[in-house]
């Protein structure tokens, strides 16, 4: 049987990761390249590389949440997205490294990401809700 502990370090590892692979992105070099003159476009193109991070971390912690609190199964469930975008992150690092003008919109296939991890997420949160509700009235008519 899964310990507190164990998920409380199973959380932290999964977290981690995740903002290692935000962190590589942040830092690639082909990226920060194009951010690297003080235009006016590249200003905003900070801005909204910034807004990409902060929506793509505050979906990440639903599913965070949800590994720590959810039984072993619902929490594998809730942390398919998460490995879902450390490929995906690690894909668009090491294609801009080969080229720079590969994924160029790439802030917006994370936010893309953010956005359908939130769908994804109210669909589990409902399906496990429903799936509960269901054994409740199995047990109770039994």
């Amino acid at each position: 049987m899964i310990t507190e502990q164990d998920r409380k370090s199973n959380t932290r590892h999964i977290l981690a990761a995740v903002i290692l692979s935000l962190l590589a992105m942040a830092g690639s070099s082909a990226i920060a390249a194009s951010a690297s003159s003080a235009s006016p476009t590249n200003t905003w193109n900070l801005i909204i590389a910034f807004l990409v991070f902060a929506a793509t971390a505050g979906s990440a912690v639903l599913n965070i949440a949800a590994i720590r609190n959810w039984d072993r199964n619902w929490g594998l469930v809730s942390g398919f997205p998460l490995l879902c975008l450390l490929l995906w992150a690690a894909l668009i690092v090491v294609a801009k490294q080969v080229d720079a003008d590969a994924h160029a919109l790439w802030a917006l296939e994370i936010f893309a990401w953010a956005m359908i991890n939130l769908i994804y997420m109210v669909t589990v949160m409902t399906a496990k809700r429903m799936f509960a509700k269901l054994d409740g009235e199995g047990s109770a008519s039994s």
